[in-house]
């Protein structure tokens, strides 16, 4: 139960921290910092490169904690019905959420996608605290 707890709270901590720098991303223009669309390769602006590198480096690290509780939730905590149903909910959003981020920088940060990457984002933290 002590593990399941931990990865709770990190998983609140680790998407309010996503969040945070994501906003910060956008706010310092960011967002096109690394040109490609999963490594950083050779940037125009290593400062902004570096920030959004940051955010992407904390959302990995969020997915892997969030696929980490899943396999444990899964494996020992099956029958807990609401927690393996929000646990399994925040994989799906954490999924959609990586994946309108991607689309995010190939459609060159095309408004509908970013305001979309971030209500995903606001859901999957709700999911988190909610679990």
């Amino acid at each position: 139960m002590r593990l399941l707890r931990a990865l709770a709270v990190a998983t609140v901590v680790g998407a309010w921290a996503v969040i945070v720098i994501g906003g910060y991303v956008t706010v310092s223009g960011a967002g096109l910092g690394c040109e490609e669309l999963v490594l950083c390769g050779q940037p125009s602006d290593p400062r902004l490169a570096a920030i959004e590198a940051t955010h992407r480096v904390a959302a990995w690290i969020e997915g892997f904690l969030v696929l980490g509780m899943l396999v444990l939730v899964l494996r020992r905590y099956r029958a807990w019905v609401p927690v393996r149903n929000l646990t399994a909910l925040a994989f799906v959003l954490i999924v959609v959420q990586a994946s309108l981020g991607i689309l995010a920088v190939a459609s060159e940060l095309h408004g509908a996608v970013v305001v979309a990457h971030l209500g995903v984002s606001t859901a999957f933290l709700a999911g988190c605290v909610l679990n």
